[in-house]
C-alpha cells in the first residue's frame, strides 16, 4: 500500500509539472511555483500607473506663484502639474525597488502631449525596462496632436511641438509596439505576449478628429480584438486588457458628467463575450473598481488614479491562474521647492481643494443644467461637490458622520444638489483599493 501511495504521488507530481510547463513559463525572478491557490500557474506581479501627465522642468514656469498665465491655467484643474516630476521620480524609484514583472500605463503620459515631456517619460520607462520590468503603454486623450502643448518659460506661454500617432508608436516602441505579436492596422492597439500563456491587450480607445478627441473603440478595432480573442480562447491564454477611457460607470450618472467611451455598454458586452474578464482604465483620476455582469459573464473595470491628483494612487497586483490580488499605493511625500517649504500633503490638500472648487465653478452652467440646480444656490453646494469628488478620487468612499449631517442641512437649502452628491458618495461594488478577485 505504501509503494502504491508513492507511485500515486509521483504521477500527480508529473501531471502537475507537465501542466505548468504547457500553460506558462514563469518569470525569471520567480523560481519554481509560488501560487498559494493553484499549482499550475506561477504568480506574476503587475504594477499599474495611469495619467502621469508629466511636465518636463524645461517647460515649467520659473516663478509659478507670480505667473498669471500659469495660475489661470491650473486654477480650475484637478491636477497638480508642478509636482509631476518629483512624484514620478518617486514612483519610478519605488517600482525599481519592488521589481514587478509587468508595468501597465493607461495613457496621458505627458502633460499636454508635449514632445519634450514624452521623451523624458520614455527615459524613465527605460529605467524600468533596464531593471527587468516589462513596460506596456497605450495613448490617452492628451498624448497625440494636442494643440495645448505649451511652454510656460515664456511670457506669454508659447506653443511647443506635440506628437502624431506615428510618433507615439515610435517613441514608445520598446514599451509594446516593437514587441507586439499583433498590431491593429486601424489604431494604436496591439497585443504582446510577455510570458507564455499571457497576453497584454493594449486598446487605443481614443477617437481623434478635427473637432477634438473622445472615447471610442473603432469598429474595425473591435472586430480585430474579437478575431484575436478566438485564438486566445482556443489556446487558453489569459488576456489582460487596458485602455485610457473607462467602459463602465464608476458612479451612477457618471456618463452625464464625464463621458465614457461611445456605446460603452455595447462595447463592454462585446469584450465580455469575446472572453475578456479584466480591463484596466484611467482618465478620470480616481482609484475605483466596478463590475458589470451580463448573461452570466462579468467584466471588471479597474480604474487607476493619477500621479498628479491626490492621493496620487497607483497599483501593485499579483496574478495567478484563478485570482488577481490588487493593492493600492499612494505617494505621501516628495521633496520639491514648488511647495515653498510647506509639508507635501498640506500643500497638495490646499491646492487641490482650491482647484476643485474652481473646477466646479468653471463647469457651473453644465452641472446646473444636468441637475437643475438654481443659479443662486449653486455656489452653496460647491464645497460639498469638492469633498465628494475628492473622496471618489481616493476610492472606497465612506462619508463621515459630520459630512452626512452637513448634507442633511444642505438638503433643506439646495435639495437639487443631493442626487449628484449621493451618487459620488455611493461606492459601487466591489472594493476599490484592496481586493482579491476570483477570475474563474
Amino acid at each position: 500500500m505504501k509503494k502504491l501511495n508513492y507511485c500515486l504521488l509521483a504521477l500527480i507530481f508529473m501531471v502537475a509539472s507537465c501542466a505548468k510547463d504547457q500553460l506558462f513559463n514563469p518569470p525569471e525572478t520567480l523560481p519554481g511555483n509560488s501560487s498559494p491557490y493553484n499549482l499550475i500557474f506561477p504568480q506574476i506581479r503587475i504594477a499599474v500607473v495611469s495619467d502621469i501627465h508629466y511636465m518636463d522642468p524645461s517647460i515649467a514656469p520659473d516663478d509659478p506663484e507670480n505667473n498669471q498665465d500659469w495660475q489661470t491655467y491650473v486654477s480650475h484643474d484637478r491636477k497638480i502639474f508642478e509636482l509631476s516630476d518629483p512624484i514620478f521620480r518617486n514612483v519610478v524609484a519605488d517600482l525599481i525597488n519592488e521589481k514587478p514583472d509587468i508595468q501597465l500605463i493607461q495613457g496621458d503620459l505627458a502633460k499636454e502631449g508635449e514632445l519634450v515631456c514624452q521623451e523624458t517619460v520614455k527615459s524613465f520607462l527605460q529605467q524600468l525596462e533596464n531593471a527587468g520590468i516589462k513596460v506596456f503603454v497605450v495613448p490617452g486623450n492628451n498624448d497625440i496632436g494636442n494643440t495645448d502643448a505649451m511652454t510656460y518659460k515664456t511670457d506669454p506661454p508659447s506653443s511647443v511641438p506635440s506628437i502624431s500617432a506615428d510618433d507615439f508608436a515610435t517613441i514608445y516602441s520598446d514599451f509594446g509596439y516593437s514587441e507586439a505579436i499583433y498590431r491593429d492596422p486601424a489604431s494604436l492597439s496591439y497585443i504582446c505576449q510577455p510570458y507564455k500563456g499571457l497576453w497584454i491587450l493594449g486598446i487605443d480607445g481614443v477617437k481623434r478628429s478635427a473637432s477634438g478627441v473622445s472615447g471610442a473603440i473603432n469598429t474595425l478595432t473591435l472586430a480585430w480584438i474579437q478575431d484575436k480573442m478566438v485564438e486566445a480562447n482556443a489556446k487558453k491564454i489569459k488576456v489582460l486588457a487596458m485602455m485610457h477611457y473607462g467602459i463602465l460607470e464608476h458612479y451612477t450618472g457618471q456618463k452625464n458628467l464625464e463621458p465614457l467611451i461611445k456605446s460603452s455598454q455595447a462595447n463592454a458586452i462585446a469584450l465580455m463575450n469575446a472572453g475578456i474578464r479584466l480591463i484596466f482604465t484611467g482618465h478620470y483620476h480616481a482609484n475605483d473598481i466596478v463590475d458589470f455582469t451580463n448573461e452570466g459573464k462579468t467584466l471588471t473595470d479597474i480604474q487607476t488614479g493619477s500621479l498628479v491628483t491626490p492621493p496620487f494612487s497607483y497599483r501593485m497586483m499579483t496574478l495567478d491562474d484563478n485570482f488577481i490580488n490588487i493593492d493600492s499605493r499612494r505617494v505621501t511625500d516628495v521633496e520639491s521647492e514648488s511647495t515653498g517649504g510647506m509639508d507635501f500633503l498640506t500643500y497638495c490638500n490646499i491646492k487641490i481643494t482650491s482647484r476643485i472648487n474652481s473646477f466646479f465653478m468653471y463647469y457651473k452652467a453644465y452641472v446646473e443644467s444636468i441637475y437643475q440646480i438654481p443659479d443662486e444656490q449653486y455656489s452653496i453646494a460647491v464645497p460639498f461637490f469638492t469633498n465628494a469628488y475628492l473622496a471618489y478620487f481616493a476610492g472606497d468612499e465612506k462619508i463621515s458622520r459630520e459630512e452626512s449631517r452637513n448634507l442633511d442641512v444642505l438638503a433643506q437649502s439646495v435639495p437639487s444638489a443631493l442626487p449628484l452628491l449621493n451618487s459620488l458618495w455611493t461606492d459601487l461594488a466591489p472594493a476599490d483599493n484592496k481586493i482579491h478577485i476570483k477570475l474563474k
